[in-house]
């Protein structure tokens, strides 16, 4: 693919040139073909060319007459033009937009962003070219971190903005206050998203930093306005600690000041800021690398463009460095990051989701589409949960596998008659959470007293108990999953254990349920106790699809990581089977005759011909991929029901960590979490309890080790299902697995 930026790259200002190198170098890391537009209009480039406006003769007079006069504007000048020249790769030379217009530069997107593009005071009022008018149909329209300077839009842009952003494809913003104005003009959906510098690691600007030879410890001081309050400020902390200024302008500002960045390159300015003491600053992009390099700072706003560096600073929750005047000043402590560790797991949070909307938008995918259903939510919303397709009362929903291998619901708008009853059930409007009464939850660790049991179960073995209590004791029904002939996870009823042990010991694929709904409710309407165990979404469907709550339905929520996709899952087979000369009939994910613990357990795959092969769970390529996160479902990244959003009258699974919990539980031989989330969940615990060994616990406490939040979104998952059908299922996890054995 081939990617054109349009941006500010030729403002002589530290962060807009950086921000362009940085979402270039981004781009570049994900093999995408990228240039920078070199559209340079006067408006820009006269602010910073000491011979604007010259020509020839004149041209050679007047620079004469700067190295007497003004020697530093021309090497100011000369090293930013170098480092554009040198680190930007440029496509075209366009000083007008007709110019622009007339070109044809045959790219398959076009990006507008970062740095404030869209101020109509830094533009000249609407500059069409920055809001890609001169891009032929066709291409990619995306907008990147774009900034408006403010938090509204001047009215009398609003047409001529209205206009340009109905062809994007793609829109986001850098300010949170910036969401609102520009999705009121777009009328669709607008992320916000990060500055492209704060896409990358302080290890990669190693390629341009550079080092000022400053001997001393100094604080830097770093104005993009002239500041009074600044300067006094700064002067102060100097003659407190008796560290020097060194400071962005060209004239002496400061008492104890020794030197001055203005004809420094952008690589002076990263050496600069890592290596200072403290940094004092009312530039955006002073805040962003005080931040990537967790040197010491504090920010006092700009007076014009505050907004987004409060908007930064709040995203990272790092209010305590603003200073709104100088008089809010305290001590010290002010400057100094406290928690780098979890500052940084905060900007991998934020890059993860700013990448994967860039990711998103340049390869055009449908994860922002809506599903071809009346429901109306998008593809990555949709949980694949069956109650849309299920609770149709003429059929006109089916369940169509897509490229990855999940299943999402396809209308026959012929069939359809409108009469919202797959609206109204779907878990993504209407989650079904349960509202926990005075006393709920109750939470255990639980161990089945019957070792032969639990070892062979994934973790406690509270499941063998609760069927054998609903089908012995409630002469009922039992409803998982299992492998079925052709190794494919499916939905199952059992009446009797011998068919409940297919149900034992996790799968970690995502189900086919497809009918289970209709025959769970001809059931229960026909008095028969039945116990469902299934996924969070999988249990929500249900509640959803019957509308009522039913007696004799026992609910057993399965604590879920994520739903890996079946088509990887069935693909991996395939190659066990060439690889083995014999097909896959059971596979075990996680047995414990090694141990429970993750590190431990191994998987055990059985073949046709009698053979098995062993290997350690956590190292293998298909359950690594999983563990990663790098194969599930897209819904799973967001996810409803983690922590205390519970639907089952139980949820049942591992407790992690319980070996530094409370180690008087721990065998390495499996224990489970369970939480009792209503009175039904009360009786039946009351009736299978004595069956095992339990202490009683808590949310927080069970939750330190469990998953308590949606799976992240990894970026890896993009280029694993990008390749899917292209090379070998083994090779391809195989690349991504951290542990690289199989």
């Amino acid at each position: 693919m081939k990617a054109g930026v349009i941006t500010f790259h030729s403002a002589h200002n530290f962060g807009a040139t950086l921000q362009t190198w940085a979402l270039q170098k981004v781009l570049k890391n994900y093999k995408i073909e990228t240039s920078v537009i070199n559209y340079h209009p006067s408006i820009i480039d006269d602010l910073y060319n000491p011979l604007k406006g010259k020509y020839g003769l004149d041209r050679k007079i007047a620079k004469l007459k700067l190295r007497y006069k003004n020697p530093r504007s021309l090497q100011r000048y000369h090293n930013y033009t170098s480092f554009i020249k040198k680190n930007l790769n440029l496509l075209g030379d366009f000083t007008t937009y007709e110019e622009l217009k007339a070109a044809d530069l045959g790219l398959d997107a076009y990006i507008v962003g970062s740095d404030q593009v869209w101020n109509s005071e830094h533009i000249g009022g609407f500059d069409p070219a920055y809001f890609l008018d001169f891009v032929k149909p066709g291409p990619l329209k995306i907008s990147y971190a774009a900034s408006i300077g403010r938090d509204y839009i001047l009215p009398v842009y609003h047409d001529q903005i209205k206009n340009s952003l109905k062809s994007f494809t793609s829109i986001s913003v850098r300010e949170k206050s910036a969401k609102k104005p520009v999705k009121a003009l777009a009328k669709k959906e607008v992320d916000v998203v990060l500055d492209p510098t704060l896409l990358l690691t302080r290890e990669e600007y190693e390629e341009i930093k550079t080092n000022l030879k400053i001997r001393e410890k100094y604080i830097f001081v770093y104005m993009m306005e002239n500041n009074p309050d600044v300067i006094a400020f700064a002067n102060k902390v100097s003659t407190a600690t008796g560290l020097p200024i060194v400071q962005r302008r060209p004239n002496k500002l400061f008492k104890n000041e020794i030197a001055s960045c203005y004809t420094s390159a952008p690589g002076d300015f990263l050496g600069l800021i890592e290596n200072a003491e403290y940094v004092i600053t009312n530039s955006f992009h002073g805040t962003v690398f005080s931040i990537i390099y967790e040197t010491p700072f504090v920010s006092m706003l700009h007076s014009n463009t505050g907004s987004r560096t409060v908007d930064l600073l709040k995203s990272l929750n790092l209010e305590s460095h603003l200073l709104y005047s100088a008089s809010d000043f305290t001590d010290f402590s002010q400057f100094r990051i406290d928690n780098p560790e979890k500052l940084r797991k905060r900007i991998l949070d934020l890059r993860q989701s700013s990448l994967l909307f860039l990711l998103d938008a340049l390869r055009n995918n449908d994860r922002q589409k809506l599903v071809s259903c009346p429901t109306q939510i998008k593809k990555h919303e949709c949980y694949g949960c069956y109650a849309c397709k299920e609770i149709c009362p003429v059929n006109a929903i089916v369940m169509e596998e897509d490229k990855e291998g999940f299943r999402y619901p396809v209308v026959d708008e012929a069939k359809c008659i409108d009469c919202g009853a797959c609206n109204k059930a779907c878990i993504r409007k209407t989650n079904k959470i349960i509202d926990y009464k005075e006393n709920y939850p109750k939470v255990y660790s639980v161990m089945n007293k019957q070792e032969e049991v639990r070892m062979k179960s994934s973790s406690g073995a509270i499941f063998p108990e609760l069927a054998r209590y609903v089908i012995e004791q409630k002469k009922g029904y039992v409803v998982g999953v299992k492998y079925d002939k052709d190794m494919k996870v499916v939905s199952s009823i059992a009446d009797n254990m011998e068919e409940v042990k297919a149900f034992y010991g996790s799968k970690y694929v995502k189900s086919d349920f497809e009918g289970i709904y209709p025959k769970i409710k001809q059931l229960l309407n026909d008095n028969q106790t039945v116990l469902y165990s299934g996924l969070p979404c999988e249990c929500a469907a249900l509640r959803s699809y019957l509308k009522k709550d039913y007696e004799n339905l026992i609910i057993c929520e399965i604590l879920c990581h994520a739903a890996p996709s079946p088509k990887i899952f069935a693909q991996y087979l395939d190659y066990l089977k060439n690889k083995h000369k014999s097909r896959v009939v059971n596979l075990t994910f996680r047995n414990k005759n090694t141990g429970w613990l993750i590190h431990k357990c191994s998987m055990i795959i059985e073949f046709e011909n009698g053979k098995n092969l062993t290997v350690n769970s956590r190292k293998n390529n298909y359950f690594r991929a999983f563990l990663n996160d790098f194969i599930s479902r897209p819904s799973c990244s967001s996810c409803e029901y983690t922590y205390k959003n519970r639907v089952g009258d139980i949820t049942i699974g591992d407790f992690w960590g319980i070996k530094d919990i409370d180690p008087s539980m721990f065998d390495d031989k499996g224990v489970s979490l369970i939480t009792i989330n209503d009175e039904k969940g009360s009786l039946i615990w009351d009736n299978i309890k004595d069956n095992f060994i339990y202490k009683q616990s808590d949310m927080t406490t069970a939750f330190k080790k469990n998953h308590n939040k949606p799976s992240p979104y990894k970026l890896e998952r993009m280029d694993i299902f990008d390749r899917l059908d292209k090379d070998p299922i083994d090779n391809l996890l195989y690349e991504y697995n951290d542990l690289r054995s199989k």
